[in-house]
């Protein structure tokens, strides 16, 4: 990684580097150690230290690395204003904003009547890996507690580290697998409800592409997450253990349901657009690169000229479409 960043640099000499994800931090580290002080900006997508217990040698490490190293970007954009108090609260280095992730608008061809054969049935739908972090284990025992016989439960997507490869499903319940990304907003736009059990998570983006689709969302109470979800208008918000989830299954109402799509439909207008996050992102570098122009005393490394950092430059971001089984669900 750090090589290929590395001939890239030299290849393209960028205006600035974006650097995603914990082990991206290591190419972050090496531009800086080699003199290199172009404009930088680091998203971790949700912090490491969300993945162990908060205490103990494992912790104290991660915290020294991500926390330290984060502050060798000019800005450290955090998905959530959830992973900004993380990093606030445990005195992690940097710069912290908030771009909040968006997904772009649904499929035109979306199709709403993939379970027209149970119309009475209440369907539910998990997108995601088969993996601890999804809570696809409490979701699993919970629909079997709540012992609901009008219950479907439909889990697209499949298991990526072997979590989930002896999966033991309920009844009610079905493995669909990985989808096209062409046809998710179908499942979505079909589906009564999502369901969102994470132990942890940045910004999920399963929870903007069901609400795209005017589907609400049943999400847990970790994270950061019920700042996204409003309860009674867009969806519901549980504690994230069997008891809770199971009990919050065994109550819902499928018109009730039916009757939040507007309101869900709106959220996805009012803050999660693409458009919304482009225009966002474009302001940040824009003033990153304005920003790293009036107090650069050292001219970039790449800059042969000896007149310092170029003039900032007209700058465009444009979204790629979401790959087929993203692992950002």
């Amino acid at each position: 990684m750090v090589r290929a960043m590395r001939a890239l640099i030299s290849e393209l000499d960028p205006d600035i580097v974006f650097f995603h994800s914990t082990f991206a931090l290591a190419g972050l580290a090496v531009l800086r150690s080699s003199g290199d002080r172009r404009p930088a900006l680091y998203c971790p997508h949700s912090w490491a230290i969300s993945t162990v217990p908060e205490v103990g040698l494992k912790a104290r490490v991660v915290r020294g690395v991500e926390g330290r190293l984060a502050g060798l970007a000019d800005r450290v954009v955090c998905v959530s204003e959830e992973e900004k108090a993380l990093a606030e609260r445990l005195g992690y280095l940097g710069q912290m904003v908030v771009i909040e992730n968006a997904v772009l608008p649904s499929a035109e061809s979306a199709d709403e009547t993939l379970f027209a054969n149970e119309p009475e049935a209440l369907h539910l739908l998990f997108v995601g890996r088969l993996d601890p972090q999804k809570g696809y284990d409490v979701l699993l025992d919970a629909m079997s507690l709540a012992a609901r016989p009008d219950l479907r439960l439909h889990l697209v997507g499949g298991s990526v580290r072997g979590d989930g490869a002896n999966l033991v499903l309920p009844p009610g319940a079905r493995l669909a697998g990985w989808v096209p990304s062409d046809q998710i907003d179908s499942w979505y736009r079909s589906a009564d409800a999502l369901v969102v059990p994470s132990r942890w998570e940045g910004l999920p983006l399963v929870i903007p592409e069901a609400l795209r689709n005017g589907t609400p969302v049943l999400c847990s109470d970790r994270s950061g997450m019920p700042a996204l979800v409003t309860p009674g208008e867009t969806g519901a918000v549980f504690p994230l253990e069997t008891r809770s989830l199971a009990a919050l299954l065994a109550g819902l109402d499928k018109n009730a349901l039916r009757r939040m799509r507007p309101s869900c439909r709106a959220a996805y207008d009012t803050r999660f657009t693409a458009e919304r996050l482009c225009n966002e992102m474009n302001a940040l570098f824009d003033e990153v690169v304005a920003s790293r122009r009036t107090r650069a005393t050292v001219p970039r490394k790449t800059d042969r000229t000896g007149l310092g950092a170029p003039p900032a430059p007209s700058i465009t971001l444009q979204v790629a479409p979401e790959p087929t089984g993203s692992c950002d669900r």
